[in-house]
């Protein structure tokens, strides 16, 4: 039964990071919008922040999917680190970077930064 919930946690990790990747990498214009808010708070170009995080959305999924399918502790542990370093970043911006914070992000970013503990505790070296 762990085993099962390990993996739906892997699931649900690689799902929505490769959900809110997609379209910063695209250039969708609600993914846009957003990030020209945090050009104006950040004094950082929009466009390379939006593909930077795009492009480290993907690869921390990537990080996620091989340690799903290689069971290799380290990477696991170094995947969830960076999950909750990318969580507590994306709430930061969200309350600090934002004029007004988008509840459903926070409350997405909240359940990652949980699931990244959970599987931090439950990694055995």
């Amino acid at each position: 039964m762990k085993n099962i919930k390990d993996q739906i946690i892997n699931i649900i990790a690689i799902g929505l990071m490769t959900f809110f990747a997609i379209p910063k990498l695209l250039g969708k214009p609600q993914s846009v919008a957003g990030f020209n808010q945090f050009e104006k708070a950040l004094y950082i170009d929009a466009d390379f922040f939006r593909i930077f995080t795009g492009i480290s959305e993907i690869g921390l999924a990537l990080l996620i999917l091989f340690f799903a399918i290689q069971k290799n502790k380290t990477i696991g542990k170094i995947a969830y680190t960076l999950l909750l370093i990318t969580m507590i970043t994306a709430l930061s911006l969200e309350f600090f970077a934002r004029p007004e914070p988008k509840i459903v992000l926070v409350i997405i970013a909240v359940i990652l930064a949980l699931l990244a503990i959970y599987k931090l505790k439950n990694i055995k070296q």
